[in-house]
Order: C-alpha cells, then sequence, then structure tokens
C-alpha cells in the first residue's frame, strides 16, 4: 500500500467541497432552465412532480459533484 503523501487528504476534502458547491449551482440552473414552474425555490418533489427526468438529472448532478470534485483534486501530477 502506498503512503499518502503529505496533502492529500486536505486536496480531497477542498476538492469535495468545491464539487458540492459547483454541483449544487449546475443542479440548481439545470431546473432554472427546465422551467420548472417555482425555478430555485422549488423542494425536489415539486420538481418531480412536473418532470421526473430533471429531478433525476438534478439528483445525479448534486451527488457527482464531490466526486468529480475529489478526482480532479487527487490526480497525479506529472514527474518532470
Amino acid at each position: 500500500m502506498r503512503d499518502l503523501q503529505p496533502g492529500v487528504v486536505s486536496r480531497g476534502i477542498v476538492g469535495a467541497f468545491i464539487g458540492l458547491v459547483v454541483g449544487a449551482i449546475v443542479s440548481v440552473n439545470v431546473v432554472i432552465f427546465a422551467g420548472i414552474e417555482d425555478g430555485y425555490e422549488a423542494t425536489i418533489t415539486e420538481v418531480f412532480s412536473e418532470n421526473a427526468l430533471v429531478a433525476i438529472a438534478a439528483i445525479l448532478l448534486l451527488a457527482a459533484g464531490p466526486i468529480i470534485g475529489v478526482l480532479i483534486a487527487l490526480r497525479e501530477r506529472p514527474h518532470s
């Protein structure tokens, strides 16, 4: 097993937080762009009742944001 390099955990946490923020922003914009009646004020139940596909996309974006953020943050740097 590899030893953790300094800063790996903190980079992962920062990546997850930034990914969560970006995922939330994109998710809300998808809901607004889809024309859901209450826009950003709509609950997930209201979004499901108007358009289930948009609700599923919003949930997937919220879940994928932190995962993608961590993957990007922990990417191996090329050795020079």
